[in-house]
């Protein structure tokens, strides 16, 4: 009888309802500790890029990052220099277009499409920047990727 009674409950759809609750709460519970030790325990310096890296399609300002790292605006741009000899905004603009040549590569998307998913201001200022920091337009980036000469 016993043994019926647990194989009755083990089968029971409210009891695995159960258990797929129990799991979602120790996954939801893991990713707020995760997050809490990447956003208060690593250096300042791997905290900036981990932030930039996380809200690169919006318009990140040094105060939406002071703000997210409870860090003063001052301590950002130069603990960031010293570790990665650039500075945030540099490193934004670079993280943006390797964003955006993954895009390009990937997916059918428009420059203007690229340009809006990656907060730039307009389309024109999407190419002129991806013109200053690769050397080539987006357009010819996308039709040449697979030229064994293009190796950005």
């Amino acid at each position: 009888m016993h043994n019926e009674l647990v194989q009755e409950i083990e089968l029971s759809p409210q009891f695995l309802n159960f258990f797929q609750v129990i799991r979602e709460i120790t996954w939801h519970y893991f990713k707020i500790v995760q997050n809490h030790r990447v956003h208060n325990f690593l250096p300042l310096h791997q905290r900036i890029k981990q932030y930039i890296k996380e809200h690169i399609s919006e318009n990140i300002t040094l105060d939406d990052i002071a703000t997210a790292l409870n860090a003063s605006k001052k301590t950002l741009n130069p603990a960031f220099k010293k570790e990665y000899k650039i500075t945030i905004t540099q490193f934004i603009r670079q993280t943006k277009i390797d964003t955006a040549k993954e895009l390009l590569i990937a997916s059918n998307l428009t420059l203007l499409e690229i340009s809006n998913l990656l907060s730039f201001s307009t389309a024109s200022y999407f190419v002129k920047t991806f013109k200053e920091i690769t050397g080539i337009t987006p357009n010819h980036f996308r039709q040449h990727f697979f030229d064994e000469e293009l190796h950005l």
